[in-house]
């Protein structure tokens, strides 16, 4: 086994072994499906807790799984392990680490680690397959990502950790896996339009990242026969929002003070996306307003475990990942875990933390089958497909916020309790 960066070398330490063993023994307790059997191959890369949730190991999924070349022997991880992203880069990591330890030693590849924020992405690639990568991992944000695919050259398997802008060139070998907004935006999109509220209202904080998550949002509503009949950007670090509410909901415009009697009648939601000190704000205003029966949608951005601060999001529904939706008793448990061990690096990175696992997982399948993901694959960040430019894409759990916690929501078109 070689876990190293270029230079210095890489020491696992007490706790990522003992994550390596506690993944272990939650596969062996999540799902009500019993001990996990030894394995081999490609399915070491089974998470724990997530078998009982795959459904797609009968025959048609293996028949899907023809090899055209052997496991990764070296696996580059390009990540930020200093500067300013550096906690995102170690969330990551640390995952990916985790479920390399979940492996049986005698299939693990050799993992070499490159900080791309003390080198940049172009010599770190080119750095990694000359010293015998025959797979890549990495970088993270999109600029990187861009760098990267002007120099990757095919000679290794690569999964990016972020998307490349619409139509751009994608070299040979080449994946993307991104924990999208823009792609949650337009999920809820389709929600809306499914639960029959296809006309609403989005309230979105100012900046790159509500510009874009807005635009995914309309453009998908749009494209769904529904219509964003009003909208409004607030500024970043806005406490009070009465005053805003009343000029987004209001039937008589701006300026009217009184929701509950002169509330618009086109408004059938309310797409709240943000961070959570924001929705935390938001909702408990529309109750105030005695608008709290208004449907409310958000990103998944809006929620992080706390039960305690979370009632305030009551009602707030939203596309989650399964390793932080706590629908599965054996993930939510592992996740219980592991916060206990890392309290300082997973309690706001959990979702990067899980997309490091389904990296690790990802990116054996992708360099060794044929037609890789062609049966989905149950992942800690969703249920994982291949589109045909080799974009990762996931199928999201859909939660509403109960009681603090969020809690599986039913069909599109069912009632929405707890509003």
């Amino acid at each position: 086994m070689q876990l190293n960066e270029p230079s210095t070398p890489f020491k696992p330490g007490r706790r990522l072994a003992a994550l390596g063993l506690a993944l272990l023994l939650g596969a062996c307790q999540a799902g009500g499906t019993g001990a996990m059997q030894p394995r081999s191959g490609a399915a070491d890369r089974q998470p724990a807790g997530v078998a009982a949730r795959s459904g797609a190991d009968g025959p048609s999924g293996q028949a899907a799984r023809v090899q055209v070349r052997g496991e990764p022997q070296q696996i580059a991880l390009l990540l930020p392990l200093s500067g300013r992203a550096q906690q995102a880069g170690i969330a990551v990591r640390d995952g990916f680490l985790s479920a390399y330890y979940q492996a049986s030693p005698g299939v693990r590849p050799r993992i070499r680690l490159y900080d791309v924020a003390a080198r940049d992405v172009a010599s770190a690639y080119l750095a990694a397959v000359t010293e015998g990568a025959d797979a890549v991992v990495g970088p993270l944000t999109r600029e990187e990502v861009a760098a990267l695919a002007r120099v990757a050259d095919g000679r290794a398997t690569t999964l990016a950790l972020n998307f490349l802008a619409e139509g751009a060139v994608t070299p040979q070998r080449f994946y993307q896996f991104a924990l999208s907004p823009e792609d949650e935006a337009r999920e809820v999109a389709r929600r809306v339009i499914a639960d029959g509220r296809p006309r609403g209202v989005a309230l979105v904080p100012e900046g790159e990242w509500g510009q874009r998550v807005l635009a995914a949002f309309s453009a998908e509503l749009v494209a769904g026969g529904g219509a964003l009949v009003d909208k409004h950007v607030y500024p970043t670090g806005t406490a009070d929002f009465e005053q805003i509410l009343v000029d987004l909901l209001g039937q008589g415009g701006p300026g009217k003070a009184d929701l509950a009697a002169a509330r618009r009648v086109d408004a059938q939601f309310i797409f709240m996306p943000g961070q959570p000190v924001q929705g935390r704000l938001v909702r408990p205003q529309l109750k105030f307003q005695r608008i709290g029966d208004l449907p409310a949608y958000a990103t998944s951005e809006v929620y992080e475990p706390s039960p305690a601060a979370n009632a305030d999001l009551n009602g707030v529904m939203f596309p989650e990942m399964p390793w932080m939706s706590g629908i599965d008793p054996g993930l939510a448990s592992l996740r219980e875990q592991i916060e206990r061990l890392w309290p300082d690096r997973t309690s706001r990175r959990g979702r990067l933390y899980a997309m490091g696992v389904d990296a690790y997982r990802l990116i054996g399948d992708l360099h060794s089958l044929r037609n890789p993901l062609a049966t989905p694959m149950a992942g800690m960040t969703g249920r994982l497909s291949v589109d045909k430019g080799r974009r990762i894409r996931r199928d999201l759990d859909w939660v509403q916020v109960r009681s603090g916690q969020p809690r599986l929501l039913g069909a599109p078109g069912a009632p929405a309790a707890g509003q």
